[in-house]
């Protein structure tokens, strides 16, 4: 393997499998050794194609595209153990790089004369397919949460319990201090917003707060729930019910989708075409 292929080989494990290639099972690896050698045949024949139209890599854009990999990383020390890890130096990481932005120039240019959508055809779409565009039942909503803590005698479980079902006491009797009481008390993040996860619809939450918030009536509080997090007290703030997406939300997002289809099959097509073209 040239050193430049560790990158792809990294990206291919990661993306299909969770795990960098080092932790593949044998299985895997054999999984991986096929997409990678159908991925890199693939490139080979565009990058001819990008050769014969004279097409190049700028050197900002190779520096921008190296600055997003480090992005994925925590610090600059993090990026280099990763690098190191499979082998990859910078060097060979930018000639990685430089391939993959010419494959994406050349796909770019396949597609260039493609014409979107009018906004008169996705209108119509719009009003012949209304189903595709009914919004489900979403949820304002807002937390209080007691993390559990078998080390720590103020979150021990039945200690946790106790101090919400105090909390939700308090709430009862003045459901207007949810905001102040969340900023106190809760340890989630969202404490600091005081307590709101915003805007949800059935299946975001874990299936025990899920299966509570959708049965709670608007401004409701539930009772106190458990899950992996710990305990939470729920406040179902606002219920907005299913509707049709309005038609200036949907007419943007037609024509993006029909755009984003349309370039798929043609470069599916000149894909096609190429791999048949003699080498």
């Amino acid at each position: 393997m040239l050193n430049w292929q560790a990158y792809p080989t990294l990206k291919l494990a990661t993306q299909h499998f969770g795990k960098v290639p080092a932790d593949l099972s044998a299985d895997e690896q054999s999984q991986l050794a096929k997409m990678l050698d159908h991925q890199l045949a693939m490139e080979a024949r565009i990058l001819d194609y990008a050769a014969q139209a004279e097409m190049s890599v700028s050197a900002a854009d190779l520096n921008a595209a190296l600055e997003e990999v480090k992005k994925a990383y925590s610090d600059e020390e993090a990026w280099k153990a990763s690098m190191a890890t499979v082998k990859l130096d910078l060097p060979s990481l930018k000639e990685a790089l430089q391939r993959e932005l010419l494959v994406s120039q050349v796909m770019d240019k396949v597609v260039e004369n493609i014409k979107p959508l009018t906004e008169e055809a996705a209108k119509s779409w719009y009003l012949d397919h209304p189903r595709q565009f009914l919004q489900p039942e979403r949820r304002l909503v807002r937390h209080i949460l007691i993390t559990i803590d078998d080390t720590n005698p103020e979150n021990y479980e039945e200690t946790s319990y106790s101090r919400l079902q105090n909390i939700r006491s308090q709430l009862i009797s003045s459901p207007g201090k949810f905001a102040d009481l969340a900023m106190r008390y809760s340890e989630c993040p969202t404490a600091v917003n005081e307590g709101k996860i915003g805007l949800v619809k059935a299946g975001q939450l874990y299936p025990e707060l899920d299966a509570v918030l959708f049965q709670l009536p608007e401004r409701g509080f539930s009772q106190i729930t458990r899950s992996p997090m710990g305990f939470h007290l729920l406040w179902c703030e606002k219920i907005h019910a299913a509707a049709p997406m309005p038609l200036s939300e949907a007419v943007p997002k037609i024509i993006e989708a029909q755009l984003q289809q349309a370039k798929k099959k043609l470069q599916k097509q000149w894909l096609t075409w190429l791999m048949q073209q003699e080498a």
